[in-house]
């Protein structure tokens, strides 16, 4: 599978950001955290809620909800990684392996297809005013164990399409990326929740920013010959734009927490954390793969 993978995450645009919910705008209640469906009754639609907005919610409840995002997060990327393993360190036996059962790739492009082709439809009917996808959507992430089963078979999914792209690289390429790649997440979450920055309000502008990046791969796929440098300034420029992305969502999950001392304008409503979860770990695996194609050496 050619290094292609476009940017991704959960939201609707392609797919990452999409939904007005993400865009930081709180003029569009209707997919806020507690706005009001079509007919003016109160719903609970959306992801996200004025920062701090029940000052007498204990701290506590704010900390479980962290620790169950990263918990889902590490799930997720274990998985992930559990099976990128063989396509790194035995690349030439698992290729073999996958030419022999093409049906593991099928599948697994299948799942990341109809991801892609939903989060559009959510996209396109927010944009219409239509909140019934989104509704649908949001419903997966808030139901356990619909989301478990969600997040555990994306992360299966993704495996297969990381590990294939891994696989066109050096061992030591792949091992040297990710040790950098962790160790710059580490520093950017520490960032985003000591800055006194908020990040929270620019949604609107990742989401520019991220269509741009997927309209730019889009064209770049279509004239292989635009590789060498011109490839490794877009993995350079996709990998600025998700550790942006990175501190956005970071600053949105932490919210107002006692961990980060400076005021947020917006959060995730602590029923989302299967949402918060799938966002974060498409910002790092999307991170990695930038990285990756901006300093790994192919094979």
């Amino acid at each position: 599978m050619a290094d292609t993978l476009e940017p991704v995450n959960a939201a609707g645009d392609a797919p990452r950001r999409t939904t007005a919910g993400r865009t930081g705008n709180p003029e569009n209640q209707p997919l806020m955290g507690d706005g009001q469906d079509n007919n003016g009754t109160q719903g609970h639609i959306g992801a996200l809620q004025m920062s701090c907005k029940d000052p007498n919610m204990p701290a506590e409840i704010r900390t479980g909800f962290v620790k169950k995002v990263y918990g889902m997060v590490f799930w997720m990327l274990g998985i992930t990684f559990g099976i990128c393993v063989p396509f790194v360190f035995h690349t030439d036996a698992t290729m073999k392996y996958m030419d022999a059962n093409p049906a593991i790739m099928a599948t697994a492009g299948g799942i990341f297809i109809t991801f892609y082709v939903f989060n559009m439809c959510a996209m396109m009917s927010a944009m219409c005013g239509s909140t019934g996808c989104i509704q649908a959507y949001f419903w997966m992430f808030r139901t356990f164990p619909v989301n478990v089963v969600f997040l555990t078979t994306m992360a299966g999914s993704f495996g297969f399409i990381v590990g294939a792209i891994c696989a066109q690289y050096t061992v030591t390429s792949v091992c040297f990326i990710f040790l950098v790649s962790a160790a710059l997440i580490v520093a950017l979450t520490v960032y985003a929740i000591k800055t006194e920055s908020d990040m929270t309000g620019y949604g609107m502008y990742i989401l520019v920013a991220v269509l741009g990046l997927m309209f730019t791969g889009m064209i770049m796929a279509f004239f292989p010959g635009t590789g060498g440098y011109l490839d490794r300034m877009y993995g350079g420029l996709g990998a600025i734009i998700f550790g942006f992305i990175i501190v956005y969502d970071t600053q949105l999950i932490f919210g107002c927490h006692e961990w980060s001392p400076h005021p947020r304008k917006f959060e995730y409503t602590i029923d989302m954390y299967a949402f918060a979860a799938f966002n974060l770990y498409l910002d790092f695996i999307n991170f990695i793969l930038f990285m990756l194609r901006t300093f790994g050496n192919r094979r």
